[in-house]
């Protein structure tokens, strides 16, 4: 069960930004296409939260996940929800809601062609997770990030790695909103403003080769919902966010979820 569950935490790591000069050099491949990838450290943007107890982390993890999904593009957007969720798990030091994760996102990452290759790069963190080095294991993680980002794009996947990380960030401004709605607290809500980060998904969403997805109900909801999300985040010179603003961003990326992966 630890096998599965490192292989398909490297996954979550195709959400991260670089911070290594090798992740820099793989990622300088990717600018010459009309969408931008990287994606921010999610372990590290939680980290921020620094009054959230374990507990808290704990609560805005599912119990059941969807594992009924046959659309390989709804399953590339579950897996995004699945990468910010098993990051949570991790800072919550659930290994049983970890496992449950872990179970689902193998499914999914098979369904969308990740390179086994790539999975098989796990040995050196499952001894981290059997020793309960949660903090080492997250580090390590990012390691991985680029290798997975390259599968990705060497195989051409690039509309699956949009909807990808348009789900691990959905579901990473559900959780993050989620969190300060428990304790608001308006300094923390500098974690939501990463606006070059919802700038890249918001054009992102609207550059898939498949132009027949433009014609499908959740996807437009999805392109609707990032609009609205770039309108509340992308305000020049803001930096914090206000309750009723975090209510509304919250209520708008569990719309999304739902609609999409239910």
């Amino acid at each position: 069960m630890f096998k599965r569950i490192i292989s398909v935490m490297l996954l979550f790591i195709t959400l991260f930004g670089c911070v290594k000069k090798q992740n820099n050099q793989d990622e300088s491949r990717f600018l010459d296409d009309a969408r931008f990838f990287p994606m921010p450290e999610f372990a590290v943007l939680f980290s921020s939260l620094d009054y959230v107890q374990r507990v808290d982390f704990d609560r805005v993890i599912p119990d059941l996940y969807n594992s009924d999904i046959t659309n390989v593009n709804i399953a590339a957007f579950y897996l995004g929800n699945l990468t910010a969720d098993a990051i949570v798990a991790t800072r919550a030091r659930n290994k049983t809601k970890l496992a449950i994760i872990a179970v689902t996102m193998i499914d999914y990452s098979r369904m969308i062609g990740i390179n086994q290759e790539v999975l098989k790069l796990a040995d050196d963190l499952m001894n981290l997770l059997q020793d309960d080095k949660w903090e080492e294991l997250l580090i390590a993680l990012d390691t991985y990030k680029s290798k997975i980002e390259l599968s990705l794009y060497q195989s051409r996947q690039l509309d699956l790695m949009t909807l990808l990380q348009a789900g691990g960030w959905t579901r990473g401004i559900n959780i993050m909103t989620s969190l300060l709605l428990q304790d608001f607290n308006i300094e923390y809500s500098r974690v939501l403003n990463q606006k070059g980060i919802v700038d890249n998904l918001t054009k992102n969403l609207a550059q898939m080769e498949d132009l027949n997805i433009y014609n499908i109900d959740w996807f437009k909801n999805l392109k609707e919902g990032y609009s609205i999300i770039h309108s509340i985040i992308n305000v020049q010179n803001k930096e914090t966010f206000n309750e009723d603003e975090i209510k509304r961003l919250n209520d708008i990326s569990k719309d999304i979820i739902t609609k999409i992966a239910g």
